[in-house]
């Protein structure tokens, strides 16, 4: 915390810059953000009504006052709102006759007694001071939210939430990678069928290396029926393979030496997770091949290499 001149300096000089201008909440996250403080616990917030002469206004004034503590004394920052208060809000016969001024009265008395309610009203807005200010917390945090949804700790569980629940499929990866997944994905028409640019998502999102190319379509299995039993051109023909216009996609991992190779499940969960992406990316008439193979050395030096250790046959 800086010295009480510094702190004050530095809200005047907030005060005379554009941000006079924005709503209450905004102007609060600026001020906390110039002077580096959480404030939540040292604001106070007065609400002085509306009327045609603020409306177009939020912030009236800002301001430090003093409160004294039991042994010493604390500052709070004050913001004058032309806002209206719970007083405001409520019926004014609760607090305030109808009627100020009675037959016989003097003009004397009849400003004194309005002098009279005008000090009740600033007592009244004085008590429901600590009201407004809470209710005034719970709008910053809910602007906050907006405003720092991706750097919140709070926000960003609800985006983690958020992104589980659109990807709707079961992704052995951390919240960070699924996060990176979904900036993809929100332009997925761009990167569809673009192998190069998917590969280039996948070495981003889960540091992986992947070569994706296009392989014939083969059919093993015969599609025509039996001699005696088939229509001529329609369901029957020539036995053998049978290659179909649209191509499969064969998709190869290449894992360094120094990964975790010798880890079954990461092996299979890694193939699992990448056939699942590219599903996102891929139309889906196309069978998905994945293979993996690991590049390390494959040579032999006597006294020098060992096998399985950093040698590879």
């Amino acid at each position: 915390m800086g010295t009480p001149v510094t702190r004050k300096e530095k809200i005047n000089r907030l005060k005379r810059s554009p941000a006079n201008n924005y709503i209450a909440e905004i102007f609060f996250e600026e001020l906390q953000f110039i002077l580096g403080e959480d404030l939540q616990d040292q604001v106070m917030v007065i609400c002085h009504g509306m009327n045609t002469r603020t409306q177009s206004k939020d912030i009236l004034s800002a301001s430090v006052r003093y409160v004294s503590t039991l042994n010493s004394y604390k500052e709070i920052v004050t913001l004058h709102l032309a806002r209206n208060s719970i007083y405001h809000q409520l019926p004014e016969l609760l607090f305030h006759p109808l009627v100020i001024s009675t037959p016989g009265m003097s003009n004397r008395e009849i400003v004194e007694a309005i002098r009279a309610n005008k000090s009740k009203e600033k007592e009244l807005v004085a008590f429901f001071s600590p009201f407004d200010t809470a209710f005034f917390k719970e709008h910053v945090k809910i602007n906050s939210r907006y405003l720092n949804f991706f750097t919140d700790s709070a926000s960003r569980e609800n985006l983690n939430s958020i992104i589980e629940t659109l990807l709707n499929v079961p992704l052995s990866i951390s919240a960070h990678q699924k996060y990176k997944l979904f900036l993809f994905l929100c332009n997925a028409e761009k990167y569809k069928e673009n192998l190069p640019e998917i590969e280039r998502i996948f070495l981003i999102v889960l540091n992986l290396r992947i070569q994706l190319k296009l392989i014939p379509h083969v059919m093993t299995a015969s599609i025509y029926h039996p001699i005696g039993e088939g229509i001529l051109g329609e369901t029957l023909g020539l036995n053998g393979e049978v290659e179909c216009e649209e191509d499969d996609l064969e998709a190869m991992i290449e894992f360094e030496q120094t990964q975790s190779v010798d880890d079954y499940h990461y092996l299979t969960n890694t193939v699992a997770t990448v056939s699942t992406i590219l599903e996102f990316f891929i139309l889906s008439f196309r069978k998905i091949h994945v293979k993996y193979r690991i590049v390390g050395e494959i040579d032999c030096i006597l006294g020098e290499k060992r096998l399985g250790y950093d040698m590879n046959l």
